[in-house]
């Protein structure tokens, strides 16, 4: 198989990202996600795709979106399914062997970098694991003063306080628009900086559990106080503060409601710092 990949890489011009995996249908079908034809980002793809282990096995799920390789004419030479965090299976009904990737990290940030979508979803079980994030018992924050260690935990302004403890943290996702409006108002005062609450957010929003308060409940609030702000001052935030919860911030925000690549060049150095390049010897296919 390695043999077999040197030589169609070898024979390669252009690189696309198409949409689904092995049950997605033809290729000649299927939405361009991306299209690399620059060498320097094709010699990329080959090292991200190629470099790792083979475990012997292939996963349940039928992948997606689909690397394919085509020659100078533009015939198909190879294609391979992304298989969740940092698998890919080159031509899984002919080889049956999926291809575990060095550098994981690297891999997801090219693609989503590119403007593939959904690509820093794949950070979410190695952030949740590092940062500690997994759900227990109660799911959601409660209401009253028991609630209260739940916020300050989280980072939230202590201004804000006085509305969300009226509240669980299921009920804060589905605040009235008045309600928001307080909270919003609340926030704006004790931050003007557009930047700063941006960080502020992102941190808050990195920091609740996974996935149901993250994604429901108190992450549909924090989702909601984002809107307000604008992609640049996200960006900026989520640039100058390296931290660990403020990049799972921006993956959740991300999930939600899309990214250009922009703010997975944002978090890209962040992500980088928290899972490194691995060792020489584990790149070696």
């Amino acid at each position: 198989m390695i043999e077999w990949l040197d030589d169609v890489w070898s024979r390669t011009h252009m690189v696309q990202v198409v949409e689904g995996g092995e049950d997605g249908g033809p290729l000649r079908d299927r939405t361009i996600l991306a299209e690399l034809s620059d060498q320097a980002a094709v010699d990329a793809a080959r090292v991200l795709t190629t470099k790792g282990r083979f475990p012997g096995g292939i996963c349940r799920c039928h992948g997606g979106p689909t690397i394919v390789l085509r020659a100078a004419g533009g015939q198909v030479l190879a294609s391979a399914g992304i298989h969740g965090h940092g698998s890919v299976s080159w031509e899984r009904s002919r080889f049956r062997d999926d291809h575990a990737v060095a550098d994981p990290a690297a891999l997801h940030l090219f693609l989503a970098e590119h403007g593939v979508p959904d690509q820093l979803a794949a950070f979410v079980p190695p952030l949740a694991d590092l940062l500690g994030l997994h759900e227990t018992n109660p799911q959601f924050r409660p209401a009253g003063e028991a609630g209260r260690r739940y916020l300050t935990k989280r980072g939230v302004p202590h201004v804000l306080h006085p509305v969300l403890v009226t509240v669980t943290g299921q009920q804060s996702g589905e605040l009235a628009e008045a309600q928001i409006d307080d909270v919003r108002h609340r926030l704006d005062a004790i931050m003007p900086s557009p930047t700063g609450r941006a960080m502020i957010l992102l941190s808050w929003l990195g920091r609740l559990p996974i996935p149901t308060e993250a994604f429901w409940g108190e992450g549909i609030l924090v989702r909601r106080l984002l809107a307000d702000l604008a992609l640049p001052d996200i960006a900026t935030a989520a640039a100058d503060t390296r931290t660990g919860h403020v990049a799972m911030g921006v993956v959740n925000l991300v999930m939600h409601s899309g990214d250009n690549g922009t703010l997975a060049a944002a978090i890209g150095p962040t992500l980088r710092q928290l899972f490194p390049p691995p060792s020489a010897a584990d790149t070696v296919p």
